[in-house]
């Protein structure tokens, strides 16, 4: 079977699929597959090392001892040190912006004092500190039951100090990690990016080479997101562990609407998700909370479709504005979801007495200026955290980069502290549940489907996934 080249498709309307405005899967993929990772999550659950040699909580001293493979390196050669990987699991907080990496659940002992832009130095930080050539000490400010799966993820994968620019954000050229795969040449035309397989130890049968696609120029050999390759037949699938993300609803706060919980409530009531769902081009499932099914902290809602209450809600809350049409933007989901669902979606809302129009927006965090200053809400994707997914909740936590699109509620901002101080899974999901409880009670942000991770594939290039 030749599989010295495959296309893999991965769309997203951003300008590469590694920046922090990509959409969350396509740079998982591409950043597990050219930084790799730390740890890594295998399909019972259980965290494996990878880059690491080994990890372990220290009951004496109560911290975790991570500890490096002997003989690393990045792409560029230099040998990795244990100040490579403190860096790399500091970097987040000391970028110039929130990130990602800030709204996990890294939490570190003193990580609470850096400052966004602050200049990096080894041992600043109280809880982390070298134990010698290969192994790091990790003093996590309270209990985290979720601590390693936190590093399963490629926020945290080894990275050199000197690639990164001075936000400690962007890459000088491209990303330089220690993964399987190294970025050898970009075709900013085509949105495509050419990996080559550096570790044919470790990957004996992984492609020589793999071209990254954001668009589709031509039929991939193996998709997660493709509404012409569903109804291929010459293509397998496999559905994987866990879905892909979820898309929901999230609320302008700083607008008088967004803020207003009669206004949250009458646009949940207004809502069939089946009839939504079933109008997405790739395969989605309805979803009535935020944790996917499957994961710890589901309450198992049923839908609270009541358009009769909706309409009164509606017209309670808009007064003069029930005829207004209001700006709605969202994130670029065309090619794998289609515009269908969102005129449903349109059409059920309407019909409940609230008037929208859906506009493209390709800003990730600060959405709500501009044109959307007013607008009351938006429609985005946002990963799945099937392995935790108390950091689906952070995405809501007081001072997350989401701007203007977190409730800022007291009792929001303890129920996830008290959550984060869980001392194992159990009680964490117990939490979670609550947490959970209250977006319900309170329809702090809505869902509307889950897609699950569905990998679809050319048998003739590719044996098996």
């Amino acid at each position: 079977m030749d599989t010295n080249e495959i296309v893999f498709y991965s769309p997203t309307k951003a300008e590469n699929p590694w920046i922090e405005n990509a959409a969350a899967d396509t740079r998982y993929t591409f950043n597990t597959a050219v930084l790799g990772l730390l740890v890594y999550m295998d399909s019972s659950f259980n965290i494996k090392p990878i880059t690491l040699k080994s990890f372990h909580w220290d009951y004496k001293n109560n911290y975790y001892v991570l500890t490096l493979k002997e003989d690393i390196y990045f792409t560029t050669g230099r040998k990795v040190t244990v100040e490579d990987l403190e860096f790399s699991i500091l970097r987040p907080f000391f970028a110039a912006t929130r990130n990602e990496g800030t709204m996990q659940l890294v939490n570190v002992k003193g990580s609470e004092k850096i400052k966004p832009g602050q200049v990096y130095k080894s041992g600043i930080v109280e809880g982390v500190k070298i134990i010698d050539a290969h192994s790091l000490a990790v003093t996590p400010s309270s209990p985290n039951p979720s601590f390693m799966y936190t590093l399963a993820r490629s926020n945290y994968s080894l990275v050199p100090i000197e690639e990164f620019e001075k936000d400690l954000l962007n890459w000088k050229k491209w990303p330089i990690g220690v993964g399987p795969y190294k970025m050898t040449n970009e075709d900013k035309l085509k949105h495509q990016y050419s990996l080559e397989l550096i570790d044919t130890q470790n990957y004996p049968d992984a492609p020589q080479k793999i071209i990254f696609a954001q668009e589709r120029n031509s039929k991939p050999d193996i998709t997660l997101k493709d509404a012409l390759i569903v109804n291929d037949s010459s293509f397998l699938h496999k559905e994987l562990t866990s879905p892909i993300y979820i898309r929901i609803f999230v609320f302008n706060y700083s607008s008088k609407l967004g803020n207003n919980p009669d206004f949250r409530k009458a646009i949940n009531l207004a809502l069939q998700r089946k009839h939504i769902s079933k109008a997405t081009l790739i395969t989605t499932n309805p979803l009535n909370e935020i944790v996917t099914k499957g994961a710890i902290g589901r309450l198992n809602i049923e839908e609270d479709y009541n358009r009769i209450e909706s309409k009164k809600l509606f017209q309670k809350v808009l007064g003069e504005q029930k005829n207004k049409i209001f700006k709605i933007p969202y994130t670029p989901d065309l090619e794998y979801l289609g515009s269908k669902y969102k005129d449903i979606i349109t059409n059920q809302l309407e019909e409940a007495g609230l008037k929208i129009e859906f506009i493209k927006s390709d800003i990730l965090w600060d959405t709500f200026q501009g044109d959307f200053l007013d607008s009351p809400f938006r429609l985005m994707g946002k990963g799945a955290d099937f392995y935790d997914p108390l950091l689906t909740f952070t995405f809501f936590k007081r001072g997350s980069p989401l701007i203007n699109g977190y409730p800022n509620d007291d009792n929001l901002e303890k129920l996830i502290e008290e959550a984060k101080e869980s001392p194992n899974r159990d009680v964490l999901g117990k939490s979670i549940e609550k947490i959970s409880q209250f977006f319900y009670e309170n329809n702090s942000a809505i869902t509307l489907f889950e897609i699950p991770a569905i990998a679809y594939y050319d048998p003739k290039k590719i044996e098996s996934v």
